[in-house]
């Protein structure tokens, strides 16, 4: 086995060699050669490659593409392919077939249609991730096994087998029908539970249950991907205690998802993910969405990241503009990633992605695309001799990611009128154009020391989350909260005390009620005819922070009644007599800051400028991400389409030019200065 090195860099492709003859092997592999690869990504999603029958192994095959990987020097991070599930394996045991929310079963007619929580599926998956770590354990040219491909996307099961696990895990959550009764509310609408064996699915027809029993269905699911996720990681180390692990896993994905906060420390030797920031650079959203999942997926772990899929192409779009790819790779550097991998290698001639375009044309042929990748790979072998990538940041200030606050706010949209990851991502925007590194942190368990820490639209509050808010504030932490947050308890139960609940001593402030700048139609008919949708804005809105007008999209304000807080911005236009908007109380050594609207990134900036000792980098152009590296070295990335001109000195790494006095970027390039 290759010895995986913290210290490198490592610059590849994803490769299907089960869709290909082995001439082409022979020609793709030389050509991965010629542009300075250093690794390949094989083995996912060919379950039946390696297994087309019951118990019959096929390896040959990959046996002869990891010897022609270790002659050209090649590492290969190799997956193993439990999902999607082979089709003989779902006519053996049709439990493991997908039941739709009405509980009728689904023919798996494309990938990730399988039940992964499903004992047969299980017994077979984790048979065959044993027999790969045994015969592969070993092999010269492999570097890291995979647990498979993009966990948490696909669809949950709503079979009879599926509630019955469900109907289990209650149980073991509550023990009894009273404890359970209790947590769901059950006297409403007399719906009280009397058993928990006929306890069904909150889903179903035209109609979903109360928001406490999906929350707990949603958890449910999560821990079985989480449960699933951690014996495939003890299947192959039972065989190969000594290789590192990790996934593309997709716990983000709104229709499946899984709380990965929950796991992440224990699970993987290094995390990882599909870098997708779309072919389009002109939208900024994406691409500070595709850098917050690497750092979601970090969390506060000090261990490199890998982007196991990294955007060439996209579903009917052939590239991104030209130096877009290279300009992505270092975004990824800068957010701590030390493998580039690209999705994919040869566009396919079948299947659902023959019209996602890879490096390689339909024909075998090299793209536009081939020779940027080549330029990636071959600086990547470079800067591994400057010792500043990967870069592990060590960041001062954190947002706080609530798996359990995105489920309730996604189940009551009629009151969670902004999306949960919009209240994430314009924090997170925040500090990414403020060129400030953040961690995403789990409120139930925090290990580092933060200057700052921001909890946005946190509907979800349990007594574990506010002791360590209190913990945060008491040891000099400045917390900023913002509205929709603290609203129900760990049951998904709003709070009978003054809200935000179980922290107006800590904010010093009572919310008493909220309004809409817009008007405001339910989904759901409360009586009478059908109402009209409409969207007309009743006023203007806007907050007053520190003498500045901030320009606010404000859709919904809360009232906020002053206890031990100070008020720090002001309502602009309310009908309210209470015109307090943002609201500061010194809580411990540190103070607790309440904002009376949604998370809105102009509004977010100001805090982090005038309440905390976050430093700012100042004099940059808008579109460029920089980062002081180690031993004297800075980055300076352009983003946008227009040239940059930025005041630096010093020896271009990249370029190879020396600046006096500014360091002009043209569009999407990067440099790395060494400051003299």
């Amino acid at each position: 086995m290759a010895k995986l090195d913290k210290s490198m860099l490592y610059v590849g492709t994803n490769y299907h060699p089960h869709d290909w003859s082995e001439d082409a092997w022979e020609r793709d592999l030389n050509l991965m050669k010629a542009a300075s690869m250093n690794v390949v990504r094989l083995g996912h999603l060919c379950w039946d490659s390696f297994e087309p029958k019951d118990g019959v192994f096929e390896f040959e095959w990959m046996d002869k593409v990891m010897a022609m990987c270790e002659k050209r020097d090649i590492f290969v991070f190799l997956d193993i392919p439990t999902r999607p599930a082979p089709t003989w394996l779902h006519k053996k045991y049709p439990s493991i077939d997908i039941a739709d929310k009405n509980g009728l079963r689904q023919n798996a007619h494309t990938r990730y249609m399988e039940d992964v929580g499903d004992p047969h599926f299980q017994k077979y998956a984790y048979r065959l991730a044993k027999t790969m770590a045994k015969r592969y354990k070993d092999h010269p040219a492999l570097l890291a096994f995979g647990l498979c491909n993009e966990l948490g996307s696909g669809f949950s099961s709503y079979s009879e087998t599926a509630r019955m696990r469900f109907c289990k895990w209650l149980k073991n959550k509550y023990g009894s029908v009273e404890n359970i009764n209790d947590a769901w509310a059950g006297q409403r609408w007399s719906r009280k539970v009397t058993d928990f064996e006929s306890i069904a699915f909150p889903i179903g027809g035209e109609a979903n249950g109360a928001p406490e029993r999906h929350l707990d269905m949603k958890r449910f699911f999560s821990d079985e991907i989480i449960s699933y996720l951690q014996s495939f990681k003890n299947a192959v180390k039972s065989e190969a205690a000594d290789i590192a692990i990790s996934t593309n896993h997709w716990a983000e994905n709104t229709q499946v998802g899984f709380d990965y906060q929950k796991c992440y420390r224990a699970l993987f030797d290094f995390s990882g993910q599909g870098f997708y920031p779309g072919t389009n650079p002109e939208l900024e959203e994406s691409i500070m969405g595709a850098c917050f999942f690497i750092d979601h997926r970090m969390g506060e772990l000090q261990v490199p990241s890998w982007n196991l899929e990294f955007q060439t192409g996209s579903f009917g779009g052939y590239c991104c503009p030209k130096n877009v790819m290279r300009m992505y790779a270092y975004l990824t550097y800068v957010h701590g990633a030390q493998a580039v991998c690209a999705w994919t290698w040869r566009s396919m001639l079948g299947g659902e992605e023959q019209y996602l375009f890879g490096l390689i044309d339909h024909d075998g042929e090299p793209t536009i695309k081939y020779d940027e990748f080549k330029q990636i790979a071959e600086e990547a072998k470079m800067l591994v001799q400057t010792n500043i990538f990967p870069s592990l940041r060590k960041a001062k200030v954190a947002i706080a990611y609530s798996y359990e606050s995105l489920v309730v706010s996604e189940k009551n949209k009629d009151y969670y009128t902004v999306p949960y990851i919009s209240h994430i991502m314009q924090v997170y925007n925040a500090f990414f154009r403020a060129n400030v590194d953040c961690n995403i942190i789990n409120l139930n368990e925090i290990t580092e020391d933060y200057d700052t820490v921001l909890i946005p639209g946190h509907a979800l509050m349990s007594e574990n989350m506010a002791k360590s808010i209190k913990h945060l504030l008491y040891n000099g932490t400045t917390v900023i909260m913002t509205a929709f947050s603290a609203k129900v308890d760990e049951n998904s139960k709003v709070f009978s005390t003054s809200l935000p609940g179980l922290l107006t001593d800590v904010f010093g402030v009572k919310v008493r009620g909220f309004d809409r700048s817009f008007t405001h139609v339910a989904v759901m008919n409360e009586g009478c005819l059908e109402k009209p949708k409409i969207s007309l804005k009743r006023d203007d809105t806007k907050i007053i922070l520190n003498d500045k007008e901030l320009s606010a999209q404000i859709d919904y304000h809360e009232y906020l009644e002053l206890t031990t807080a100070d008020s720090i911005g002001y309502y602009l236009n309310c009908n309210n007599k209470n015109p307090t908007a943002v609201t500061c109380n010194r809580y411990g050594q540190g103070k607790a800051i309440y904002v009376g609207i949604p998370a809105e990134e102009e509004i977010i900036r100001e805090l982090i400028e005038t309440q905390s000792h976050v430093l700012i980098p100042q004099n940059l152009p808008h579109g460029i991400v920089y980062r002081q590296l180690n031993s004297g070295y800075s980055i300076y990335i352009n983003m946008s389409s227009s040239e940059k001109v930025i005041p630096v000195s010093g020896y271009g790494v990249l370029s190879g030019v020396h600046y006096n006095d500014n360091l002009t970027l043209p569009a999407y390039q990067v440099d790395i200065i060494k400051t003299t």
